[in-house]
Formats: structure tokens, sequence, C-alpha cells
């Protein structure tokens, strides 16, 4: 069973993970002040939650990262009031390109190139009627560790070149909820993105279109700050319909 120390040393370890790229240690867990207690009884409880399936140690000697299903309690549970504020620099930065795009098709760009930027992940908005894609963001990928990996690199970038042909099928298993979907690593649908983590969005556009935003990145991607980001940006082409 699971308490509320276990909790937080599990959020602690997503958001260091999040932050670092690097496995966390128990010495570096006991250094924080919110866990009053030994090296020792960290890597107990660590071991607790490696049973668990919420934490994977990738070395005998190392620290340890957070799993899929770690990510997914993450979002569900300890993610609930979504505290994550966008600065009043990025939100005036959304709201005045949003205003200043035209019509369906500019708003469309315009929000890709917006939440790809700040979030550094690769973002493909489109229009759904149309099938009018925007990619944009790419090359953020190869300043991320993940991506040392030609084969993982590959498997993003086949997805990213395929996606305008593969869009009836991803519409049907990516944008099944009415605001924002999330998939972590083996829950995504398409075999080439399951190390990945996708966030996909629909939202109204002018002249009755939908339009439709997917965001991709790593598990370790900040999902507070990118879930913030998109219910931002779609609310804010909302009120500039």
């Amino acid at each position: 069973m699971l308490g509320e120390r276990h909790l937080n040393l599990l959020n602690f370890i997503i958001e260091e993970f999040i932050e670092t790229a690097k496995p966390v240690g128990s010495a570096l867990a006991a250094k924080n002040r919110q866990f009053k207690v030994s090296p020792a009884t960290i890597r107990s409880d660590m071991g607790d939650l490696e049973e668990a399936g919420l934490l994977a140690q990738l070395h005998t000697s190392g620290g340890r990262v957070p799993t899929d299903l770690a990510y997914r309690f993450y979002v569900d549970n300890l993610l609930v009031d979504f505290q994550y504020q966008l600065s009043n620099k990025c939100r005036n930065k959304i709201d005045r390109e949003l205003s200043n795009a035209g019509d369906a098709r500019e708003i469309s760009h315009a929000a890709a190139k917006l939440i790809s930027d700040i979030s550094e992940n690769v973002v493909i908005s489109g229009i759904s009627q149309e099938k009018d894609f925007f990619k944009t963001g790419i090359s953020n990928l190869f300043d991320l560790p993940e991506f040392r990996s030609i084969d993982r690199l590959l498997n993003v970038t086949s997805f990213f070149d395929e996606f305008d042909d593969m869009f009836a099928k991803i519409e049907r298993q990516f944008f099944s909820e009415p605001e924002l979907s999330i998939f972590i690593g083996r829950e995504n649908p398409m075999p080439n993105l399951r190390n990945e983590s996708v966030m996909c969005a629909t939202y109204e556009l002018p002249g009755g279109l939908t339009g439709n935003l997917t965001l991709i990145g790593p598990t370790r991607m900040d999902y507070e700050k990118n879930i913030a980001l998109i219910r931002y940006t779609t609310k804010s082409i909302n009120k500039h319909i």
C-alpha cells in the first residue's frame, strides 16, 4: 500500500527526471527538505514504488526513472488541479499572434508554431474537414537525449512525414475525447510512437470548421506545462473566432 510519502517521492522523482533527464538516486531525494528521513528509508520507498511498477532502475548502482505507468498516474492523480500558470509574456504572445491571424488556415498554423516553440516539442495542426496540415518542431528533438538513438528519431520522423496519409486512422485512434487526449508510451495506438507521449486536442475555427492539434514529445515531457499551453491556446482561439 502506497502512502503519502511514497506519492510525494514519486512526484519528486518524476519532476526531477523531467527537468534533468538523469536517474534520481536516494541521496538526492534525501537532501530535499520535504523528506525528513534517511537515504536508507528513501531507498526502501523507491523499492516499494519499483514493485508497484512506477519506477525502473536502469543500472544496478544507478537511480530510478519513472515508468509509463508512473507518468499516467502523475497526469491522472498528481496533476488534478493543474496549477501551472503560463507567464504573462507567454499568454500575451499567444493572444497577439492568434488575433493577428486571419482565416482558419492561418490560425491553425499560428497555433502549431506557438505551441511547438514554447513546448520545444513536435506539433502538427490541421483542419479536419480539409485535411490541411502544418507540421513544425522536428528539429526540437535533436537536442533531447532521448533522440540520440537514431531508431527512435526515425520512428518519430516517419510518423511526422506520413501523418497526412494516415490521418483518417489517426483521427479515429487519437482524437477520442472532446477536448484533450493524452497517450503515454505504450498506450499509443501507433506502433512507432510507443516510446513517446502524444497530446491531441480539437478546437473550433472560423466558418464552422474544426481544428485538430497533435503534440509529440518524449515521455519525459513537461506534462503540466504542455497541458496548460494547449488549453490556453485553444481557449484563445475560441475567443478570437
